[in-house]
């Protein structure tokens, strides 16, 4: 999603906003308490692995007409409305959330209610109830990683607050330091008292090179895109917003605001990573690799 600084004055004077970079914790998390059994919590039984599984989640939709925002025309477009998708990966070692997606509070709410910065929000479903299908809790869920800190991409931020955040170090500090704060500074509160882990690039999540963060910047000073690395399935790469629409990439077009960034820089890395490890490229906000993608609570292994 596309959001251009400053954010409007009057969304933070209205919702009061504005925060400081608190202290964080560096390094893994002490071991979690083993969740309590599946019939307790009301949950089908959560998965047991012994390699990564990748799950897919519908976060949502954004309702968008404008492909002259990210260098295209309609016409080069097939479709110019954008799937929120999230992630989850189970691990032999943990759980990793990588986004939370729009507000589950947008559930049955109708579109003229939901529009920002020209993008009307749509939620079919929750992200809470979807993780429940699998058989996940918010208790269960070891590390959180948020692509970038766009309203899209952090709407259910607080319920994960209980994980260890990945946070890179320049995506922290405008998250809570910026004023005025983002309009939707709110959702995602709740991580400033988060036991978090800062990063400052790559990250390899559970220490074995099957899931990396890697950084990205451009879209957003501290933006990341999600690596990994399964069985079946091979390798596979989980852009976040360093495209938009798959015909950015097949066509080589990005927002022009972007072209004096980083973006440029880490798409081409991005590339090279791919075929160093004959990696596929996921675009999240594309329809066209939504509509075909497995989404949970079957999955990738």
């Amino acid at each position: 999603m596309r959001l251009l600084p400053p954010y409007p004055a009057r969304f933070a004077a209205v919702l009061g906003l504005t925060w400081v970079i608190a202290g964080t914790l560096a390094g893994a998390p002490a071991p979690a308490a083993s969740p309590p059994p599946a019939a307790q919590r009301g949950l089908t039984p959560l998965p047991r692995v012994t390699s990564p599984r990748l799950y897919v989640l519908d976060c949502g939709t954004l309702t968008n007409n404008r492909p002259e925002d990210y260098g295209l025309t309609r016409e080069e477009v097939a479709d110019t409305n954008m799937p929120v998708t999230c992630f989850l990966v189970i691990h032999p070692k943990g759980i990793l959330l990588f986004d939370t997606g729009l507000s589950d509070r947008l559930v049955g709410r109708p579109l003229y209610e939901n529009y920002i910065f020209g993008y009307g929000q749509i939620k079919m479903n929750t992200l809470l109830g979807q993780l429940a299908d699998i058989g996940v809790a918010p208790s269960d869920i070891t590390y959180l990683a948020l692509s970038h800190s766009h309203i899209d991409h952090i709407g259910n931020a607080n319920d994960y607050a209980g994980s260890t955040w990945l946070a890179q170090k320049a995506e922290m500090e405008p998250m809570f330091a910026a004023h005025p704060a983002p309009p939707w500074a709110y959702e995602y509160a709740a991580l400033q008292q988060a036991r978090t882990q800062v990063l400052d690039g790559d990250h390899d999540v559970f220490g074995d090179g099957t899931v990396i963060l890697k950084f990205t910047p451009g879209h957003t000073p501290g933006h990341q895109s999600l690596y990994v690395k399964l069985v079946k399935t091979g390798g596979v790469v989980i852009s976040g917003d360093l495209y938009h629409y798959s015909e950015e990439r097949s066509l080589n077009r990005m927002p022009a605001s972007e072209l004096k960034t980083a973006t440029p820089k880490s798409r081409a890395m991005i590339e090279e990573f791919l075929k160093q490890v004959h990696a596929q490229l996921w675009i999240g906000h594309s329809m066209a690799f939504f509509r075909d993608a497995t989404k949970a609570p079957g999955w990738y292994e």
